[in-house]
């Protein structure tokens, strides 16, 4: 019984990451609409430590599982369900919500970290469009030649360097 009230205490814990998981993913969000890069690396750092912790609570989970696995004398790979399963009806009418709830807020998060990829891959593409009209225009100039003559289509020489390569 031990093992499954932690069971029940990882899995809150889960929820509870994934839920601040979903905010940050959500703050991104109106980090990229308005083009608020500083707030947008602040973020990918909050989200960088939510991911590690919520690595290290999925390690746990694993673990207890395996423990309430042979409590219920279930293989340490059976999945969640299953061991929801084999539990005592008033066990199982505290796990079966979390698990659920887990599925929901991981489902959310999922969908959001979708939204944002594609928010950022347009956001950079119209960034490289930018920069390739730009190069374009500065790498295009008429002028003259060691003669003096006039040199069309010559290439100058711009080039943009981005200051992070």
């Amino acid at each position: 019984m031990a093992t499954a009230n932690r069971l029940t205490d990882v899995l809150i814990e889960q929820t509870k990451i994934l839920k601040e998981l979903q905010q940050t993913l959500e703050d991104e969000q109106k980090a990229i609409a308005a083009l608020d890069t500083q707030a947008m690396e602040a973020l990918n750092n909050q989200k960088e430590q939510l991911i590690q912790h919520q690595r290290l609570m999925t390690e746990t989970l694993h673990t207890v599982m395996s423990e309430t696995c042979a409590q219920y004398g279930l293989a340490s790979s059976a999945t969640l369900g299953e061991l929801i399963e084999k539990m005592p009806i008033s066990m199982r009418g505290q796990v079966e919500p979390l698990q659920q709830a887990v599925k929901q807020a991981g489902s959310i998060v999922s969908l959001l970290a979708n939204q944002n990829r594609s928010m950022l891959e347009r956001f950079l593409g119209v960034v490289n469009e930018s920069l390739g009209f730009i190069l374009r225009i500065l790498n295009t100039s008429n002028t003259y030649g060691v003669r003096g003559t006039y040199l069309s289509n010559t290439q100058a020489g711009a080039v943009m360097v981005s200051k992070e390569a």
